[in-house]
């Protein structure tokens, strides 16, 4: 899937950045831990507002969502550039598989209940401290829209104030993916040179796929 191949391209980025920056020796297996909300909702996407007007409607208002954590490693001696992306697509297959957004969700709904909204946001806030980067990817409108008549070029996301090194956000529209990158700049010095190990790395795994598949094609034998 998209979110596959965009961990993998974070994973594969990531390392190649820490390669280039850092002057110390990092350990090989280096766990950074990233987060995304996960919206929890029964009936996903935008709900209609005369179902959510009647008395026994099944839709709430507000938003629903979990978090999950993320965790990416640092393996400098991967030769197979697709290797992030298999490791990338188990980890994220394992946590389709929990009830950690749900959790999540439900401990901090019980939080903002019993003990007010400044000990959920102290809660939310030490967790955000606790990870180095927030990543989203938002499925946009699949075809071109108009606003006054003016044809749309594209979307991006941005946010701001959160405590974390890296910020991430992609938005597909209209058959592209647009990827906004933030940075706190004490942490990222150089956020161009990140972009760029990003470009490598997505180019690096396009060639071997494609390389892959033309291996695969040749060696394919028909039998009559």
């Amino acid at each position: 899937t998209i979110n596959d191949v965009l961990f993998g391209v974070v994973s594969s980025g990531l390392t190649r950045y820490l390669d280039l920056q850092s002057s110390n020796k990092i350990k090989e297996g280096l766990q950074i831990t990233g987060l995304a909300m996960v919206n929890i909702r029964k009936q996903p996407g935008l709900q209609e507002f005369a179902n959510l007007m009647k008395n026994k409607s099944s839709s709430r208002w507000g938003n629903q969502f979990g978090f999950i954590q993320l965790p990416l490693y640092y393996h400098k001696d991967i030769n197979d550039p697709l290797q992030y992306v298999k490791r990338t697509k188990a980890m994220l297959d394992r946590k389709k598989l929990s009830l950690e957004a749900y959790f999540t969700y439900r401990i901090g709904k019980l939080v903002m209940s019993l003990l007010g909204p400044k000990v959920a946001a102290l809660l939310n806030y030490r967790i955000i401290c606790n990870t180095s980067f927030t990543i989203s990817n938002v499925v946009g409108p699949q075809e071109e829209i108009m606003f006054a008549e003016n044809p749309i070029a594209y979307m991006r996301v941005n946010s701001t104030s959160l405590a974390h090194a890296i910020t991430m956000h992609m938005v597909s529209y209209n058959g592209n993916a647009y990827m906004q990158i933030l940075v706190a700049k004490d942490i990222i010095p150089n956020p161009k040179v990140l972009v760029k190990c990003f470009q490598d790395a997505l180019l690096e795994m396009k060639n071997a796929a494609t390389i892959k598949e033309g291996t695969m094609s040749n060696g394919s034998v028909i039998h009559s």
